[in-house]
C-alpha cells in the first residue's frame, strides 16, 4: 500500500532524458554563440576615437538583444571620453542593421570644444619659493588658449602631490581643485591651491637597537645627508641603494619617521642585518680569446662588525687558470675607501707564452663618484716562465699606481653615450732586491655616442710603453701583446708581437691600438655593425722594424639584460689571403 505522505515518481525512459538534454545543450550553445555587439564610430578624429574605444571596452559585453537596456551606458561613456578631451556638448546616434545585429553604428558629431580661459596655480606656504614647483608648473601641459584635457589637468595635480611628499612638504593639501566649464560659452576656468606648509628637515639616523656601535659607525660615512639639510625622499632611495651596495646586509630598511618629528625635523629610521653565511656562485662562459670556461665564487661578506669581507675566485679556461683572494679592510666609506689585501696563482698558457705567476699585493682604493678612481700599490711578483726559447724566472717587487674614470649615460648594461678611462704606471728596481729595473705606463680610452636614436659611435685608443735595457729581462705578465676579440679582432688572442729568430712570440715593449665602430639599431634590440681595428706591439717603431696589424668586419648585437651579446666576422687584411676569423664576446660598452 502506497505511503500517502510520499510523492509519487514516474519513471522516465532513459531515451526522452537524453533527448532533453540534447536540446538544453542546443539552445545553450545557441545562445553562447551569439557575439556581443561590436562597435564603429564615424565623426571623431583618432585621438576621440580612440578615447571613445577605450571607454566602450570598459563596459561588459553587450548582446544585441541586450541593446535597449545598455543604450544610456553606452551613450553615458561615449559622452565621458569625449568630456575628458574637453568636448562637452556631442551629438550621438545609433544606428543598427538588420543585416549585421551584432553591430552598433555611432555617428557622431562631437561638437566644439571647450577652450582653457584661465589657470590659475596658487602655492601658499614654503612651497612659494621652491623652484621645483615654479618648474613643475610650467612644464605642465595646461595652457591659457588650448582644448581642455582632463588628463593634463590630474597629471598637474598628481605632480603636485608627489613633489610635495618627495621634497618633505609633509603636510602640504590641495585646498582647492576644481574645472569650472561653461558649456554655452566653451570655456573653462581651473583653479589649483595648494596648502604647501613648512619644508621639513633631515633629523637625526635612529639605528635599530640590534645595530650595534661598530656598525654604525661603519654605515655613518655613507649617510648622504647631514642634520638640517631639506629633506629629498631621493636622498633616502640613494641611501637605501649605497647600503646594499656594500653586499654587507641581507635586510635593509630606511625610512623617515613622520610621527616623530620635532621641530620641523624628521628623524630617519635605519635597520640591517648583516650577511653572516658563506655565499657560493657558480658561472660557466665563452668567448673566442679563451674558450670555454668555468668559475667559482666564494664569499664571506660581513667577516666583522668593522667591514672586513672576503672573496676567492677560481676561473678556468682552455688558456687560463687562475685563483685569486681579496681581504677588503674600509678606512672611510666601505663603498669608497677601502685597503684590499690581494693574491693569486695564475698559469697562461697562450701562444708561444707558458707562464706561472704567483702574486700578493697591498692596494689602498679611494674611489670619487664622477672623478677618478685610485688606487695605490706595492705588489710582489714570482714567475716561472717560457717565452718562445727564453726560459727564466723573476722576483719582482712593483709599486704602482693606477687611475679609472667612467661615465655611462643611460642603462649602465647597455649606455647611450658615454666614456672610459684608464691609467697605470708601475715601476721596479734592483735597488729595493728587484730582478729587473723597469718603468711601465699604459692607458686606454673609450668614447661611446649615440646620435638620430638609432645610430652610435664606438672608438678608442690604447697606448703602452716599457723603459727596460732588454725584453727579455721582464716576464710575459710585463710584456706587451695584443689582437683579439678586445683589441684587434681578425687576429687570435694576444698573437701580435715581436717574434725571436725561431718565429716565436717575445712580447713587446710598446703598444699602440686604435679602433672605430658603427652600429645601427635595425629592430629593437638588435645592431649589424662595422668596425676598423688597428694597432701594433713592437720593440720599436722604426719604419722597417715595426708592423701594423688591421681587421676590418661586420657584427651582429643582440642588447640582453646583461649586455650586448656580440659576435663579429673579422678579416686581418694586413695579411696574405686577409684571413678571417669569428669572435664572440659579452658585456657592456663602457
Amino acid at each position: 500500500m502506497a505511503d500517502p505522505n510520499n510523492a509519487s515518481i514516474t519513471n522516465t525512459p532513459k531515451w526522452q532524458n537524453g533527448l532533453l538534454l540534447l536540446i538544453v545543450l542546443f539552445f545553450s550553445s545557441a545562445a553562447l554563440a551569439v557575439k556581443p555587439l561590436t562597435y564603429k564610430i564615424n565623426g571623431l578624429n583618432k585621438d576621440l576615437q580612440q578615447n571613445a574605444m577605450l571607454y566602450l571596452d570598459s563596459l561588459p559585453a553587450i548582446k544585441p538583444r541586450q541593446f535597449e537596456d545598455h543604450r544610456l551606458d553606452i551613450r553615458e561613456a561615449l559622452q565621458k571620453s569625449l568630456m575628458a578631451l574637453g568636448y562637452y556638448q556631442p551629438s550621438i546616434e545609433f544606428h543598427r542593421s538588420k543585416k549585421r545585429p551584432s553591430q552598433l553604428t555611432i555617428n557622431i558629431n562631437p561638437g566644439q570644444p571647450v577652450i582653457i580661459r584661465s589657470v590659475q596655480v596658487e602655492l601658499e606656504g614654503d612651497a612659494n619659493k621652491d623652484r621645483a614647483f615654479k618648474r613643475l608648473i610650467k612644464k605642465s601641459a595646461l595652457r591659457v588658449g588650448d582644448v581642455l584635457n582632463d588628463g593634463d589637468y590630474e597629471s598637474l595635480k598628481a605632480g603636485l602631490n608627489d613633489l610635495a611628499v618627495t621634497r618633505g612638504y609633509f603636510d602640504a593639501e590641495l585646498v582647492e581643485h576644481q574645472i569650472k566649464v561653461y558649456p554655452d560659452k566653451h570655456t573653462a576656468d581651473i583653479i589649483l591651491t595648494m596648502k604647501s606648509g613648512r619644508r621639513y628637515l633631515f633629523g637625526p639616523v635612529i639605528y635599530q637597537d640590534t645595530v650595534t656601535e661598530a656598525t654604525r659607525e661603519l654605515l655613518n660615512p655613507i649617510i648622504n645627508f647631514e642634520r638640517g639639510q631639506k629633506y629629498r625622499s631621493e636622498k633616502l632611495s640613494q641611501l637605501n641603494m649605497d647600503f646594499s651596495a656594500t653586499g654587507y646586509f641581507k635586510s635593509i630598511e630606511v625610512r623617515p619617521l613622520k610621527d616623530k618629528a620635532v621641530d620641523g625635523e624628521i628623524p630617519i629610521f635605519a635597520s640591517v642585518i648583516p650577511k653572516t653565511a658563506w655565499e657560493l656562485e657558480t658561472g660557466i662562459g665563452f668567448s673566442t680569446d679563451e674558450g670555454p670556461r668555468v668559475s667559482l665564487s666564494i664569499d664571506k661578506p660581513w667577516m666583522n662588525e668593522k667591514g672586513h669581507s672576503f672573496t676567492s675566485d677560481i676561473k678556468v679556461s682552455q688558456k687560463v687558470h687562475e685563483l685569486s683572494g681579496r681581504y677588503k679592510i674600509p678606512y672611510g666609506n666601505p663603498l669608497l675607501e677601502y685597503y684590499s689585501l690581494d693574491s693569486g696563482y695564475k698559469r697562461t698558457m697562450v701562444q708561444d707564452t707558458d707562464s706561472k705567476l704567483v702574486s700578493a699585493s697591498i692596494n689602498k682604493w679611494k674611489k670619487r663618484p664622477g672623478n677618478w678612481d685610485q688606487d695605490f700599490f706595492i705588489r710582489v711578483d714570482y714567475e716561472d716562465y717560457t717565452q718562445g726559447l727564453q726560459n727564466s724566472s723573476n722576483l719582482l717587487l712593483i709599486p704602482g699606481m693606477s687611475f679609472d674614470r667612467r661615465k655611462a649615460v643611460g642603462n649602465p648594461m647597455d649606455p647611450r653615450s658615454g666614456h672610459l678611462y684608464n691609467i697605470k704606471i708601475e715601476t721596479s728596481a734592483k735597488a729595493w732586491q728587484s730582478d729587473a729595473d723597469f718603468i711601465k705606463v699604459w692607458g686606454r680610452a673609450k668614447w661611446l655616442t649615440t646620435f638620430f636614436k638609432h645610430h652610435r659611435f664606438i672608438s678608442r685608443v690604447e697606448q703602452g710603453a716599457i723603459w727596460v735595457d732588454e725584453i727579455k729581462n721582464i716576464p710575459p705578465s710585463i710584456r706587451f701583446f695584443t689582437g683579439g676579440d678586445q683589441t684587434i679582432r681578425g687576429y687570435s688572442y694576444d698573437s701580435i708581437s715581436p717574434k725571436d729568430s725561431s718565429g716565436q712570440l717575445i712580447g713587446g715593449q710598446y703598444i699602440s691600438v686604435a679602433s672605430i665602430e658603427y652600429d645601427y639599431e635595425i629592430v629593437n634590440n638588435w645592431r649589424i655593425a662595422f668596425f676598423v681595428d688597428s694597432g701594433t706591439a713592437t720593440n720599436s717603431y722604426k719604419k722597417d722594424e715595426v708592423e701594423w696589424k688591421t681587421g676590418i668586419g661586420p657584427g651582429i648585437r643582440w642588447v640582453t639584460p646583461l649586455g650586448p651579446l656580440k659576435l663579429d666576422f673579422a678579416f686581418a687584411v694586413s695579411e696574405p689571403g686577409s684571413p678571417w676569423r669569428i669572435h664572440f664576446s659579452m658585456g657592456p660598452d663602457l
